[in-house]
C-alpha cells in the first residue's frame, strides 16, 4: 500500500509540474545522448558540474528544465516517453501550532494534498473532518 501511495505521489508531482510548465510557457528541454554507460556517466558528471549554479538547480526543481533522450527510442519504449530527471514536489505547507482548527485547515491553499504538523499538535474534530473532506493527508514532523 505504501509503494502504491509513493507511486501516486510521484506521478502527481510530475503531472503538476507539467501543468505548471504549460501555464508558464513550457519547460526548456535539453536532448541528452545516453546510448551507452559512458554517455550516461558523462551526463551525470555534467549535472554535478551544473549543480553549482543555483539558477540551474531552481529551474530543474521547478520543472522549467527537462531532459529527453536524443536519438530514436527502442521499439518497446516507443509508446511511452522516457524521463531521465523529474521535478521535486513543491514544499509541503506546515502549521506550527499546538491546536489546529478548522479555520487553519481552510487556510491551506486549494489543491494541496499534504499538510505537515508538529509531532505534538492536535487537531480539533472539525479540522480532521475538513482535512478528510478536502483529501489532505496529515504528516507529522519528528520534532
Amino acid at each position: 500500500m505504501h509503494d502504491l501511495r509513493s507511486l501516486i505521489r510521484e506521478v502527481l508531482s510530475e503531472e503538476i509540474a507539467a501543468i505548471r510548465a504549460e501555464i508558464l510557457g513550457g519547460p526548456q528541454v535539453e536532448r541528452v545522448r545516453v546510448g551507452s554507460t559512458a554517455e550516461l556517466t558523462e551526463f551525470a558528471l555534467s549535472l554535478l558540474r551544473r549543480a553549482e549554479d543555483q539558477g540551474f538547480v531552481a529551474a530543474l526543481r521547478e520543472g522549467r528544465l527537462r531532459f529527453t533522450p536524443d536519438g530514436p527510442a527502442p521499439a518497446s519504449a516507443a509508446a511511452q516517453p522516457v524521463t531521465l530527471v523529474t521535478t521535486v514536489p513543491a514544499a509541503t505547507p506546515e502549521i506550527r501550532k499546538s491546536l489546529v482548527t478548522e479555520r487553519d485547515i481552510a487556510g491551506v491553499p486549494e489543491g494541496e494534498t499534504r499538510l505537515r504538523l508538529t509531532k505534538r499538535a492536535r487537531l480539533t474534530p472539525l479540522a480532521g473532518d475538513e482535512a478528510r473532506r478536502r483529501g489532505i493527508r496529515i504528516e507529522r514532523t519528528l520534532a
